[in-house]
């Protein structure tokens, strides 16, 4: 009876004893496996802090896209240099500078007393060579009355037939050498060859005027103001979105607030290879007066296509030998994203942002300030997402 007691408690204790092991085995691997999760947890925790930490935004649509702003020089419609075209002095002059002139009014007036003596000697010379063709007419209405008489021989008369052929070539060559001085003498009075305003006057009365000398400087300067032109380069990318008789704005800064009416008139629709732009000329109403002519100013000039375009701070982009490009980024795992490197093309350079043409959407996100060297297949840890707000 004592042994099966015995026997029962030895039992109990080894129950007892397998039972608090198997609670310490319990205890000891709930430990470990808890340690090892919070190990783990702490890595990934750490891995994700070693992560660039970037913010990023969404491309916005640029209300403006269809306006290409530009700057340039407003220039008269029309502007001559009006220079003597004969040599002389000064006689006196008619119209000064600010002066409006209609086309034709007389400008100023030379005196050309060489020219003159030159007009004189070729009326002399026309003159004598009509004494000299009367003479040799009636000369050979004598000698063909003398043939017929057989007083002289036709050889005769054929050589006094010349002769008055030559006195009429004579004659004509006088007459046009005078014609020809007359028309420089013509060109003593200097006239305005347009309606416009006279922009400068360099010459005074008595100056010495040499028609022919390569750095003679002109007479008068001469613009019409009515009309303004603006010529402005328009880059590559705009360029063929220019339509002639498209209407455009422009401002000056003298009046800030202020627009003007212009047009395109004309593009020389060649794009210059060293600038990579096309020369578009605008032409400006201009009949108040109020733009002057060699002024800065603005232009607002439409495009013809309404391309899609959007805007990113310049900030954004990466350059690298491959070219211009941004870093896109699609969050999959929290606040984590993997970034991929798209190449774009700009169409302006805004300042602070840039218009992206081509390789970027409205919708996409990218990172507003990317790390250097980053790369396809990187991770990053985004501070602000877009698909937060």
């Amino acid at each position: 009876m004592k042994n099966n007691q015995h026997i029962k408690g030895s039992f109990r204790l080894i129950l007892v004893l397998l039972l608090m092991g198997c609670i310490a085995i319990t205890v000891v691997i709930t430990g470990l496996l808890a340690r090892n999760a919070n190990s783990i947890e702490v890595s990934q925790w750490t891995q994700e802090r070693l992560l660039p930490t970037v913010s990023v935004t969404k491309p916005e649509n640029n209300e403006t896209t269809d306006l290409l702003e530009l700057a340039g020089r407003l220039q008269a419609y029309k502007q001559s240099a009006i220079y003597a075209r004969v040599d002389g002095y000064i006689n006196n002059w008619y119209f000064d500078i600010g002066d409006k002139v209609v086309q034709g009014d007389i400008l100023a007036e030379l005196d050309t007393p060489e020219l003159d003596a030159q007009l004189l000697a070729a009326i002399a010379d026309s003159k004598r060579s009509q004494a000299e063709l009367e003479l040799a007419e009636s000369t050979v209405k004598r000698w063909r009355n003398l043939v017929k008489t057989k007083a002289v021989s036709e050889q005769d008369l054929a050589q006094r037939e010349s002769e008055y052929r030559a006195a009429q070539a004579q004659l004509e060559s006088a007459t046009a050498r005078v014609r020809q001085l007359e028309i420089q003498k013509s060109m003593a009075l200097v006239k305005a060859p347009f309606d416009g305003i006279i922009t400068a006057r360099n010459k005074d009365t008595g100056d010495l005027i040499n028609a022919g000398s390569d750095n003679s400087e002109p007479l008068f300067r001469l613009a019409t103001t009515g009309q303004l032109r603006l010529n402005v380069f328009v880059p590559q990318k705009s360029a063929q979105h220019v339509t002639v008789g498209s209407k455009a704005s422009v401002t000056v800064p003298d009046y800030p607030n202020k627009t003007y009416d212009a047009e395109v008139a004309r593009t020389n629709t060649v794009v210059d290879p060293q600038s990579g732009t096309m020369m578009v000329q605008i032409i400006i109403n201009n009949q108040s007066g109020e733009l002057l002519s060699g002024a800065y100013a603005n232009v607002l000039l439409p495009l013809s296509s309404n391309s899609a375009m959007v805007t990113v701070p310049s900030s954004a982009l990466i350059f690298n030998a491959d070219g211009l490009s941004l870093a896109i980024v699609e969050v999959t795992d929290g606040e984590t994203a993997s970034v991929q490197i798209q190449p774009v093309e700009i169409a302006r350079d805004l300042g602070r942002t840039v218009e992206i043409i081509q390789g970027i959407g409205e919708h996409q996100m990218i990172i507003a300030n990317p790390p250097d060297g980053i790369q396809n297949g990187d991770r990053v840890r985004v501070v602000n997402s877009a698909k937060d707000s």
